[in-house]
């Protein structure tokens, strides 16, 4: 009910019925909040003693996780520029989920990953011959499910560094938070669109400098991007219960990240 909502909400920025972005967020917010407190979702253990013992609270801990799902939906909206590069970054996530729970690493509970990874490689295919689009609705509804999902994943298998779930999200929440940032120091909303990110940048570098077409430079950045994370996820499957080797890669794609922006 919560998802169907969730995509809703984004039809409708996507057919401009709700051109606020003001009036975006709030809607999110309520809606995040909502079921968060409903369904009593929780992080249990960050392993960061401080943060836990913030965490106690019930009500901090409510609006600490709902605070990272509205980054992870927002980002994931922000990285939906180029053709293929939010489903193909979801599809990676995908990926790892099915490759741990084929080893036995993890559990998923009575979640089918395997049909999860099916059904967004279709949709990636679709993108990538671009018969189809994520828009608001799917960037938004791809941010929320995968945001809950990977938090029951860790609540069911502690075992796991938590961390290894912030690496699997790193990209777009910290597009969203680089993002934040960057407006702040020139002045400007974070409400504000533009065409400053990360990735749109690398899109204007490859078209420029080889020439491409739109679509191919497009499509080609995506793949960039992605291909990298997947060298990065690769990464941290090898070390999915050390704390210290995850906030490492943690660190040093956030290094990369900002080094490539400049």
């Amino acid at each position: 009910l919560f998802s169907l909502i969730v995509f809703i909400l984004g039809i409708f920025s996507d057919l401009k019925l709700i051109k606020s972005a003001k009036k975006k967020f709030l809607l999110q917010i309520i809606l995040i909040l909502s079921y968060i407190i409903f369904n009593d979702v929780q992080i249990s253990d960050t392993r960061v003693f401080l943060l836990d013992s913030i965490l106690q609270n019930n009500y901090i801990n409510y609006l600490f996780v709902s605070f990272c799902v509205l980054i992870i939906i927002n980002g994931s909206n922000f990285i939906d520029g180029m053709n293929t590069l939010c489903i193909g970054y979801y599809l990676l996530i995908s990926a790892t989920i099915f490759y741990l729970q084929l080893n036995e690493i993890i559990t998923t509970k009575n979640i089918s990953i395997f049909f999860i990874f099916v059904l967004i490689l279709f949709v990636f295919l679709l993108n990538l011959t671009n018969q189809l689009y994520l828009g608001d609705s799917g960037s938004y509804l791809l941010g929320f499910s995968f945001s809950i999902f990977l938090i029951s994943i860790y609540d069911f298998n502690q075992h796991i560094s938590p961390f290894f779930i912030v690496l699997l999200l790193w990209y777009p929440s910290y597009e969203n938070l680089f993002s934040i940032i960057r407006k702040n120091i020139i002045r400007r909303s974070p409400m504000y669109p533009d065409a400053k990110h990360i990735h749109q940048l690398v899109f204007f570098y490859i078209s420029k400098k080889y020439d491409l077409s739109i679509f191919l430079a497009n499509t080609l950045t995506a793949q960039i991007i992605n291909f990298y994370n997947l060298i990065l996820f690769s990464m941290g499957l090898f070390f999915i219960t050390n704390s210290e080797i995850q906030i490492l890669l943690i660190l040093f794609s956030v290094g990369m990240y900002t080094l490539a922006y400049v």
